[in-house]
């Protein structure tokens, strides 16, 4: 995962105290009433449950080191050829068995906390929440491969708190049952 920094704080003259998300080297705090939501990655439901929607999976042969020892001498796993992963066998590598195209997925309604402006009441850093797609600003970072997007709102914009996570696979298979 990318390098990002979540809870480094200083103090204000007002007792307040700011709270740093870092990103790589660029450094974002909250005011007012505004929060700093870091929006969760997509998911259509779909992922392997395998491997979790990677793709991916530890290499057996090796254990995921990438090499294996055989008395004194260290050999590079002829399996993953050293890098201590294979590709996942149930999904053949595509991470689902239904691979929804980037343009086609729609943007999460739901993150986590990670900065509260001096004014904010009800929510604080750690948190889950739900906001609606339209709320607030999104600023995609890209971080080593990888892009995070900070979402910044106002309290106001916030929906609710939310904990767990759903599965759209199960709802659905829920659904089917009582229909069936």
């Amino acid at each position: 995962m990318a390098s990002e920094t979540l809870g480094t704080s200083t103090a204000t003259e007002q007792g307040w105290i700011k709270i740093w998300y870092e990103a790589g080297p660029v450094r974002f705090a909250a005011s007012g009433d505004r929060l700093l939501i870091v929006e969760d990655k997509f998911r259509s439901g779909y992922e392997c449950r395998t491997c979790e929607g990677t793709g991916k999976l530890a290499c057996t042969e090796c254990g995921g080191t990438g090499s294996y020892f055989r008395g004194d001498h260290k050999f590079k796993c002829s399996s993953c050829e050293g890098t201590g992963v294979i590709v996942c066998l149930v999904c053949k590598g595509k991470g689902g068995t239904l691979v929804v195209p980037e343009t086609s997925q729609r943007r999460p309604s739901t993150g986590k906390v990670v900065s509260v402006g001096e004014k904010v009441k009800h929510f604080a850093v750690g948190e889950s929440v739900l906001y609606s797609n339209f709320a607030g600003h999104a600023m995609d970072i890209p971080m080593g491969g990888e892009t995070i997007v900070l979402r910044i709102l106002h309290e106001s914009e916030l929906l609710a708190v939310v904990e767990g996570h759903l599965e759209l696979r199960a709802v659905r298979h829920q659904h089917e049952a009582l229909t069936t």
